[in-house]
């Protein structure tokens, strides 16, 4: 309760003045609106219903099969012609759908589609009557096409690229290249990898000689503290240890956990580096290359970390030894600074690099797909069949399987027409299982440390069973490489 004195007549009178005066003015204001609602409906029941938009968009993929609707708003009041509009998949079976007009929308409700299939929604020309003059028809078609998500094929025939991507690639690329598709990926063949632990360190493939009298085919080196804002190292031992690898018969990889090219931090993990790819890029080409924002400061940092970077390679050019090189791996999992701008603006950086390092003939470009039911998406941030001679997949299980649902969506995804690698992993493939399940890995590479020497994932005598076991006569280690 308020205490106070009780208003007085003369204080009633003024607010009963004060609110016919608000009445007064708000009147005419509510009167123009309803004119001015009245005048826009009277003015969309003598228009034609021209589409304004759809509720899903022109070339989605991986859309849900159980979509069961969409959604076509229009210009005016709509009577739809159901006969004349058409969903059908891309063989021209025609899905059956009920519409439901209302007002100035309609939707079409159907049944759960078919996976991995290219559906497109027809809306013709005429189709679409105004539902207060079926005379007034909508002059422009609308049609959009989608896809829905990928189910995995129970088998893929995949018949590798005989050539590589560079046409000026060198002699000794050439003939690794030749062996990793004929011997071991056609051959049913495996070969077995190391990574550095760290950066250029051999330890993780003297731990598997030293615990099973053999080394790996492959050993990986890390470019992760060329550049950066701290960190930083010499790279003295890449050379070395890069020949004496090579020259022992092993084959030589490189990938490149890239740090923050700003500087303005020292990480490659999106939580920790504000770094935006988005802006080397200044348009997207209709041909699929890119123009690049030349000025800008995100440009020239890239610039200046993939000089370095080339400088390296280079010296292993130089030295005549072909490399692996795998560059922004994992790019779609969003996790790194590479893949966190979206597909194109990954793609134009792997166009970059190439451009940049084209004149280093050693290089073999592996590129690396991410595996989950969004196929689509996985095929728009593959850089293309012209730029890539490998295709990856990097699985962390610490079961031994054949992964050949992995390995088939990795060969869909590059047409069936380049090597599948597993270049990462936790367990190591089952090599029975892989043969059984035609999964034909050319080779596998464990990470460092537990990946490699934990019986967690794999362990000595897991080891043991692919050097000089069961499997030894299908695995391919450093001393049975022959190029």
């Amino acid at each position: 309760m308020r205490h106070g004195r009780t208003p007085g007549p003369g204080a009633t009178n003024k607010h009963t003045m004060n609110m016919k005066k608000i009445m007064t003015s708000i009147c005419p204001a509510l009167l123009l609106l309803a004119c001015s609602q009245n005048e826009e409906t009277v003015a969309s029941q003598a228009a034609a219903p021209e589409i304004s938009s759809i509720s899903i968009q022109d070339g989605s993929v991986d859309v849900d099969p159980a979509l069961g609707t969409i959604s076509v708003y229009t210009t005016a009041p709509v009577t739809p012609d159901n006969e004349a509009i058409t969903l059908a998949s891309e063989d021209g079976t025609r899905i059956e759908f009920r519409i439901t007009p209302a007002n100035k929308n309609f939707r079409l409700t159907f049944g759960e589609l078919d996976r991995n299939t290219l559906y497109t929604l027809t809306i013709p020309a005429g189709s679409l009557h105004n539902a207060y003059d079926p005379a007034l028809i909508n002059a422009t078609a609308a049609s959009v096409r989608f896809t829905t998500l990928y189910t995995t094929p129970e088998s893929v025939t995949v018949n590798p690229d005989e050539a590589l991507t560079d046409p000026d690639a060198s002699e000794a690329a050439r003939r690794l290249y030749d062996y990793i598709r004929n011997d071991l990926f056609l051959g049913g063949k495996i070969a077995t990898g190391t990574m550095a632990h760290y950066t250029t360190q051999m330890t993780e493939a003297e731990w598997v000689c030293e615990k099973t009298g053999r080394y790996p085919a492959l050993h990986c080196f890390d470019l992760m503290n060329l550049t950066g804002k701290e960190y930083l190292e010499d790279y003295a031992d890449l050379l070395p240890n890069a020949r004496a690898w090579h020259e022992a018969g092993g084959i030589v990889a490189a990938m490149w956990h890239w740090r923050d090219p700003s500087k303005s931090g020292n990480d490659f993990y999106v939580e920790n580096c504000s770094f935006d790819l988005a802006k080397i890029v200044a348009a997207a080409n209709p041909d699929g290359t890119y123009t690049y924002a030349t000025d800008s400061e995100e440009y020239l940092s890239v610039m200046e970390d993939i000089a370095a970077a080339k400088a390296e390679l280079k010296k292993l050019a130089d030295a005549g030894i072909p490399v692996l090189w795998r560059p922004l791996h994992e790019a779609r999992g969003k996790w790194f600074w590479w893949g966190n701008a979206g597909a194109d603006a990954c793609k134009a950086l792997w166009q970059l690099l190439r451009r940049e390092m084209g004149d280093l003939h050693n290089l073999i470009w592996v590129w690396t797909v991410q595996v989950d039911d969004r196929f689509g998406e996985a095929q728009q941030w593959y850089p293309g069949d012209d730029r890539v001679d490998i295709v990856g997949v990097d699985i962390y299980e610490e079961v031994h399987d054949s992964f050949a649902e992995e390995f088939r969506f990795a060969a869909e995804v590059s047409a069936s027409r380049k090597v599948i690698a597993l270049t990462e992993c936790g367990a190591m493939p089952d090599v029975d299982k892989m043969q059984n399940d035609g999964a034909a890995w050319a080779y596998c590479m464990p990470w460092y440390g537990e990946h490699t020497q934990s019986i967690q994932y794999n362990g000595i005598k897991y080891w043991q069973r692919m050097m000089t076991g069961d499997f030894a006569d299908r695995v391919i280690d450093r001393s049975e490489v022959a190029l």
